[in-house]
Parts: C-alpha cells; sequence; structure tokens
C-alpha cells in the first residue's frame, strides 16, 4: 500500500524496547507505508547482533586486559626503536593497512609517526614470493627479511586458518618477535605462538571485522596516550641554541606555531589550534630570546579565499592568546602572494627585509628560522640564519 511513513517519533518505545515489542510499533508506524517492513526489522536484528556482541566484550575484564596488554607491547616495542608489522587476508588485508595507517599517520593526538607497515599491501611482492615459494609464505618470507627482535607482528584474521598467517607467527616464534593476533571465536592452536590472542565472541565474519576495526581504533588511542616518541625534541634544540649565543627567533606560523589545516587556509580563530610544542614552550623562549617574529605565507587572500581583514582578525586573537600562554611575539609578517613572483613569499626573502626595516638590531647570522618546509629552510638559507625543522 502506497502511503507517506510517519515520523519514527510517533512511538515513542522505538529505541528502548523488546524485539516483539519493536516489530509491534514498526508495524503500527509503517503500516501505510511503501517501505517494506520485513527490511526494516531485519536492519534492527543485524543491529542487535552486533549490540549483543560489543555488550559482551563489555562485560569481559578478560578481553579488556587483553586489549591493554596489546597495547602494552605496542607501546614498549615504538619506545624501544622497534617497528609494528602488520597483515591479514581479504578485509582483514584492509584493516592491516588501516592499523598501519594510523601509527604512521595518526588518530588523535599530533605526534611523530609511529613506525609501521602492513604485508599485505606491497602487490607485486606479494605475487613474487606467492609465485616463486607458495601463497602460504607471502607474509612469513617477509618477516624473515625485515624482523627484527625488538619488532611486533599484529595479524588480523576472522578463523586462526589462514596458513600465510600461521607461517608468518611460526616465523615470529622462531625469531624472538612478539606476535599479537585479532581474531575470531574459532578452535585454532596459535596461543603456541602468539604472545597476545584478542578472540571476538562470534562466529560471523562481518561482526568480527567490525569489532576488530572498534578495537583497533582503542589499542591505538592507548598506544598514543602511553608512548612520547619525541625524543627528538626540536623545541628543546631551539632553547639550546640560545645558550650558544642565538638571540632572534622567527617562527613560520602553520605547522610550527598552529597546527596546519591539511589542503586548506585557516580563515578564523575557531580552526586555530596551538602546537603542543609551542603552547609548551612560547613562554621560555620569550624570556630568553631578545625579539621573536612570526612569518607566514597566506596565499589564500591572493586567491581570494580568505579576506585581509580575516587575516588580521585572526592574528589579533592569536597574539593575545599568546600573551595569555605568557609569551611574546614583536611582529607577525605575512605575504599574500600565491607563487614566488611575490617577493616577500616565502623562500624570497621580503619579509626578512621588512623585519630588518623594523628592528634594525637584529643579526641574521645570530638568529633561528623554525619552520616545517623546504621554503622555510631555503628562506633561512638565503638570510644566513640557522634553520632547525619542526614536524
Amino acid at each position: 500500500m502506497a502511503g507517506t511513513a510517519k515520523s519514527w517519533s510517533g512511538c515513542g518505545r522505538i529505541g528502548n524496547c523488546s524485539y516483539s515489542v519493536y516489530t509491534e510499533c514498526i508495524s503500527n508506524v509503517y503500516l501505510n507505508s511503501s517501505i517494506p517492513m520485513e527490511l526494516l526489522v531485519k536492519i534492527n536484528k543485524k543491529l542487535e547482533q552486533r549490540r549483543a556482541i560489543l555488550n559482551t566484550i563489555i562485560q569481559n575484564v578478560g578481553i579488556q586486559n587483553k586489549i591493554l596488554k596489546s597495547a602494552q607491547i605496542l607501546a614498549e616495542c615504538l619506545k624501544l626503536g622497534g617497528k609494528i608489522i602488520t597483515a591479514g587476508n581479504g578485509g582483514s588485508a584492509s584493516q592491516s593497512e588501516h592499523f598501519s595507517s594510523e601509527m604512521m599517520g595518526r588518530l588523535k593526538n599530533s605526534r611523530t609517526p609511529f613506525p609501521s607497515l602492513s604485508l599485505s599491501s606491497n602487490a607485486s611482492l606479494l605475487t613474487c614470493i606467492g609465485n616463486d615459494f607458495g601463497f602460504e609464505r607471502i607474509f612469513s618470507r617477509q618477516i624473515e627479511g625485515i624482523g627484527t627482535t625488538k619488532d611486533v607482528f599484529l595479524a588480523f584474521t576472522t578463523s586462526c586458518k589462514s596458513r600465510n598467517i600461521i607461517e608468518a607467527l611460526n616465523v615470529c616464534k622462531n625469531s624472538n618477535i612478539k606476535s599479537i593476533v585479532f581474531t575470531g571465536q574459532c578452535v585454532h592452536d596459535i596461543d603456541l605462538l602468539a604472545e597476545e590472542i584478542i578472540m571476538i565472541p562470534s562466529n560471523d565474519v562481518q561482526i568480527i571485522q567490525e569489532c576488530h576495526d572498534i578495537i583497533s581504533h582503542i589499542v591505538c588511542e592507548l598506544v598514543e596516550e602511553i608512548v612520547d616518541l619525541k625524543t627528538v625534541n626540536e623545541w628543546e634544540q631551539i632553547k639550546n641554541e640560545f645558550k650558544n649565543g642565538y638571540k632572534f627567533l622567527i617562527l613560520d606560523r602553520d605547522g610550527v606555531v598552529n597546527i596546519t589545516k591539511p589542503n586548506g587556509y585557516i580563515s578564523s580563530f575557531s580552526e586555530f589550534v596551538f602546537t603542543d610544542g609551542f603552547k609548551s614552550n612560547i613562554k621560555l623562549l620569550s624570556e630568553c630570546f631578545d625579539r621573536i617574529f612570526i612569518t607566514t605565507n597566506q596565499a589564500g587572500i591572493g586567491k581570494g579565499i580568505m579576506t585581509e581583514n580575516e587575516l588580521l582578525t585572526l592574528h589579533e586573537c592569536m597574539l593575545s592568546e599568546i600573551k595569555k600562554l605568557g609569551g611574546s611575539i614583536d611582529k607577525v609578517y605575512y605575504s599574500k602572494g600565491i607563487d614566488d613572483t611575490d617577493k616577500t613569499r616565502k623562500p624570497n626573502t621580503g619579509m626578512a627585509e621588512n623585519i630588518k626595516r623594523d628592528f634594525p638590531d637584529i643579526d641574521f647570522s645570530k638568529t633561528i628560522v623554525v619552520g616545517d618546509s623546504f621554503a622555510d629552510r631555503l628562506f633561512a638559507n638565503r638570510i644566513n640564519a640557522k634553520f632547525i625543522l619542526v614536524q
């Protein structure tokens, strides 16, 4: 029967009802609708299946302990200078790549990359090994080539029956490489090989993989919280250079002072977020250096994406917040140019010339330029200043 579906709000019980009551509610709400009720009931049933598994995991302290231990093993690996090696087949291969991407990129925290690679990604290598040595060796042979005792192998498998995963775990065991397995509810012998096994209490492949995604994100977040890999602390280097006689500081903005907006321009202070390094160090740097400047290329103005007034307003807010942090910036310089024909656009030296005009006491040979790009390095080189890369 054709008709217009009533609003879900017509039944106050939906969302907090049993399966039988739910079907009754759906029947009443969609009685005069062209939407097939059985499909809606099926959707609800599928969602309930997933909720049931998640509830089981939530109530299972043993699984949660394994999640925590896995994160601790991965964090310790990274602290010791190791890398995280992942692998899987089919959909699990995608999860393997996803996990390594989160490690090398980031999940939540702005941080240095965590060394990680997926053995499932290189088609040429996989087919080479598969053709010459057998498909069951596509992961184990790679581990033989690149694995070290500092590394951890993380395997994704819904069944525990994938021969190539088992052989990879076997090589890890023989090479004293720790391993973790994300799997499903299955009969297996991999507990002889792996340090930790996170087993989803389900035989449904789709649900297992979905739970693997959730737990992967939890593990990534835990690792980010546990690990502080900023062993090469560029901000400490800046402070140390002050002791070596450097008196002036020129900071690039995007990527140094604030977190960069990927493939875009920050046009309002609501989008502006200070980097952790800047927030933590600007007070002490302001006490150390005679003068601090910010220089920034803002081609968004030249491209018509933002206005100069918007940039000036943003910088007023930025300077106000820096003052609250206990910091002091002598002046902010910016370029509106869209290419290197603009003399003020870095790596051209126009902004440095303007600094010298406004502050004749500056000596670029006693100046540190802090930037996050090659353009900043060239800029520093052209004015005979020291360059420090912050990423």
